[in-house]
């Protein structure tokens, strides 16, 4: 007598991956349609949803002078804060090529550090650097003859330093992707290069750089997501401040949901929804333009 196989055969690989999927579900995309679904009503004192408003909140935002500036403030720090890490990471990985072994080890490991902090205590330690009064970085720069910025304190100078900020938080992950990847090279590509005269510069140019593509455009894909959705830095740092310049598309929504008085939750939805699509639409055109060049 034979018994029964159980599960039955072809449903083995579905059970398997139902519980992952109802994750999903759960906490990934069910608040993507309740966002939605959020953005197209108005809300009460408390923030309750309450009449349909279709597309009101939407055409708010676009004629709205904060959320504009918020996505000019959001992309303008994204875009440095990627440009700094990446580039740092790649700057500093490739001298490590031909290190040895026992100094790699350990230029690594307080290289990647910042990938072990947390974003709030990373900017903490930002905020100790940038005070503007005893700020360490101005107290370094005053003992060499310069008179520092007042960092948080000016539109401009803020921007930067949340920028900074978050660049050296994304760094530790960036420099661990690049170094693993670099362990990873075919050295015999690089071996035949060595024996055709490239060295130094040309050897990272031509071959080095070219065979960390990949991980590159991963990077820069991931990292972009990351900054156009800054806020611990924001919050740790300037709260918004000088007048609205630090504020990003992020934080205007935590604004707009939990930072007022009065909650307007439906209107924290549609920017949320906006945030969204801004970052499939920079997702997608950077997949374009990346195939070609990796």
């Amino acid at each position: 007598m034979h018994r029964p196989v159980w599960p039955p055969r072809g449903l083995a690989g579905p059970l398997m991956v139902l519980p992952c999927v109802g994750l999903l579900l759960a906490f990934a995309y069910w608040p993507v349609v309740r966002g939605v679904v959020l953005s197209l009503y108005g809300n009460d004192l408390l923030g309750e949803p309450t009449r349909f408003v279709g597309l009101d909140q939407y055409v708010e935002l676009f004629t709205d002078p904060d959320p504009r500036r918020a996505l000019l403030t959001t992309v303008a720090i994204a875009g440095l804060s990627v440009l700094l890490s990446v580039g740092g990471a790649l700057t500093a990985v490739l001298p490590l090529r031909r290190a040895a072994r026992r100094p790699r080890a350990v230029v690594s490991v307080l290289l990647s550090l910042p990938f072990a902090y947390s974003a709030a205590a990373s900017a903490a330690v930002f905020a100790g650097l940038f005070a503007p009064a005893v700020g360490t970085l101005n107290e370094v720069l005053q003992h060499v003859g310069v008179t520092g910025p007042e960092w948080l304190r000016s539109p401009g100078w803020a921007v930067l330093a949340v920028s900074l900020a978050t660049a050296w938080y994304e760094f530790g992950f960036a420099f661990l992707v690049l170094l693993a990847a670099l362990s990873q090279l075919d050295q015999q590509v690089i071996e035949a290069a060595a024996l055709d005269g490239a060295s130094g510069l040309r050897m990272a140019r031509s071959v080095i750089i070219p065979m960390l593509r990949p991980s590159l455009i991963f990077l820069l894909v991931t990292q972009t997501i990351s900054g156009l959705q800054v806020f611990t830095q924001v919050q740790v740092l300037t709260r918004g401040g000088p007048a609205g310049s630090t504020s990003t598309l992020v934080f205007e929504l935590y604004q707009r949901a939990f930072g007022e008085a009065l909650p307007h939750v439906g209107s924290a939805s549609a920017l949320a929804v906006v945030l969204l699509l801004l970052v499939l639409l920079v997702t997608a055109i950077q997949f374009g333009v990346m195939r070609r060049w990796a």
